[in-house]
């Protein structure tokens, strides 16, 4: 009778370094295959009884129910609308330091994308207590208002806020709000500062017409469209364009 023997299984050892190592490996691989379910939640309850009706509102809404300490440090927030201007939610998107704060523009648009927003208001403050936008935020400004009307999402509001006051982008009728890059000359920049002074002369009781469309950033931005091909085809001056606008529009 033949002894039958145990086939030989050769063992593999590991020091310490190298069974790390191999388990680091193993968590790369895994890093590449997985995929995650990304969600977005809604916490920290805060009461807003209303619509925004005003970028007053909206100042209002930061400053006592979400903005702390903002002579300090830089916050970027983003309220999300629905179509009666309702608050579906606000997004704390980033806190930075003294002078600056990173914004990621395909967050805060995936974010009104999760949420079914149909407008966006944004909002940052400087701690320095001068609202004056800068360059930078004209362009962030610019590039989410694009971002967004990609989903036909609108971009209603930028305000910058200290605790003096604020700035609005869609009061002022920064060009930014409408998505038109503000390099211009002087004799432009200095046409539109004249048509923002006699628009904001414009009343329901003197120009109805014209009063109901500025009341809007896209209104404003035709208006002044308008304003200015008058000023440079008719060789008029804006204050003297704005009741023949008037009387068109009551025309039609």
């Amino acid at each position: 009778m033949l002894y039958q023997q145990t086939p030989f299984q050769p063992q593999m050892v590991f020091d310490q370094d190298t069974w790390q190592n191999l388990e680091s490996q193993i968590d790369e691989l895994n890093a590449e295959f997985r995929v995650r379910e990304i969600e977005v939640t809604f916490n920290k309850d805060a009461y807003f009884f209303g619509q925004i009706g005003s970028s007053n509102d909206v100042y209002q809404f930061l400053k006592e129910r979400i903005l702390k300490g903002i002579e300090i440090q830089e916050h970027f927030i983003a309220l999300y609308l629905n179509n009666a201007n309702k608050i579906i939610g606000y997004y704390h998107h980033s806190t930075g330091t003294i002078n600056a704060t990173m914004v990621d523009i395909e967050i805060v648009a995936a974010v009104a994308l999760k949420t079914l927003a149909k407008s966006v208001i944004i909002s940052h403050n400087h701690p320095s207590g001068n609202a004056k936008p800068s360059d930078a935020d004209r362009s962030l400004t610019r590039k989410l208002k694009e971002a967004l009307q990609l989903f036909d999402i609108r971009l209603l509001d930028h305000l910058i806020v200290t605790n003096q006051g604020y700035f609005s982008f869609a009061e002022t009728g920064d060009r930014s709000l409408s998505g038109i890059d503000p390099k211009e000359s002087e004799l432009e920049s200095k046409l539109r500062q004249e048509i923002l002074l006699q628009l904001k002369r414009v009343t329901s009781a003197n120009s109805p017409q014209l009063f109901e469309m500025i009341q809007t950033p896209q209104g404003y931005a035709a208006a002044e469209k308008m304003i200015i091909h008058k000023v440079i085809h008719d060789q008029m001056i804006p204050a003297a364009v704005i009741p023949i606008l008037e009387s068109e529009m009551s025309m039609l």
